[in-house]
């Protein structure tokens, strides 16, 4: 509340009177003495609100109001208790008891909150920026699985998952999960180029991909892998170290 309001309220408790001071006081008396105790109640509630609604957060309007009319009301209605046990008694005058200068001070100190709020809404508004949700940070993307070369150089779109690579004459055959693609280039130029499908050769005209590999099949003392696609393709005897070292043999 502004200082004004606060001279207007002391010279109209002055004028009035309340609790017997208008008979048993003079206007000047009743304002030297309404005068110091309205200002040191202006005091401390003003220090009980800037503490309460600087410690709870604006858009908490409601628990703050009640917060500061009870502190309000614990410290200041004690103190009119004094200042009217100071009154000389009187027959037609009777004196609020300490339940009812707490009940008014709790009530006063609502009703002064509530004009405050009708006055300055914008200070007690829950904005936009508190009440609303911090949002998560986006997550960057996962990367797309690198694709080998050597599917770079297959003429489609969408080559698929490379499964084996096998010597015909001067070709080489790009086997993948979409279908098998011919490249004029030597074996060990293709195998350089399958990074980073993980794969080894098993005979001097094939390399396989371990993820395509479906089984182990023998034939005697001949050795064979079947591919996911169903295509099979032999072992040499040099090359089946690569199979047991993965547990495959």
């Amino acid at each position: 509340m502004s200082l004004s309001f606060w001279a207007g309220l002391i010279l109209f408790v002055a004028m009035t009177g309340p609790f017997g001071t208008y008979a048993s006081y003079s206007f000047g008396q009743r304002l030297l003495a309404v005068a110091p105790l309205l200002l040191a109640i202006m005091l401390v509630g003003v220090l009980i609100r800037a503490l309460v609604f600087s410690t709870l957060p604006p858009w908490r309007f409601r628990s703050a109001s009640v917060l500061n009319a009870g502190l309000a009301s614990l410290i200041i209605a004690p103190v009119l208790d004094q200042f009217l046990q100071q009154i000389p008694p009187t027959d037609t005058v009777s004196y609020p008891s300490m339940g009812e200068l707490l009940l008014l001070v709790f009530s006063l100190s609502l009703g002064f909150s509530s004009l405050r709020s009708t006055i300055a809404p914008e200070l007690y508004r829950r904005s936009a920026t508190s009440e609303a949700v911090p949002e998560p940070e986006p997550q960057p993307e996962p990367e797309a699985p690198r694709m080998p070369r050597l599917l770079q150089r297959l003429d489609v779109a969408a080559p698929g998952d490379l499964w084996s690579i096998s010597v015909r004459d001067h070709y080489v055959d790009v086997q993948t999960s979409c279908g098998v693609t011919s490249l004029l280039m030597r074996l060990s130029d293709a195998m350089a180029e399958t990074d980073p499908v993980e794969g080894a050769q098993i005979h001097r005209s094939h390399w396989v991909a371990w993820a395509a590999l479906h089984r182990v099949e023998r034939e005697g003392a001949k050795l064979f892998v079947v591919l996911a696609g169903g295509n099979r393709l032999p072992v040499s005897k040099n090359h089946r170290d690569k199979l047991a070292a993965r547990g495959l043999l």
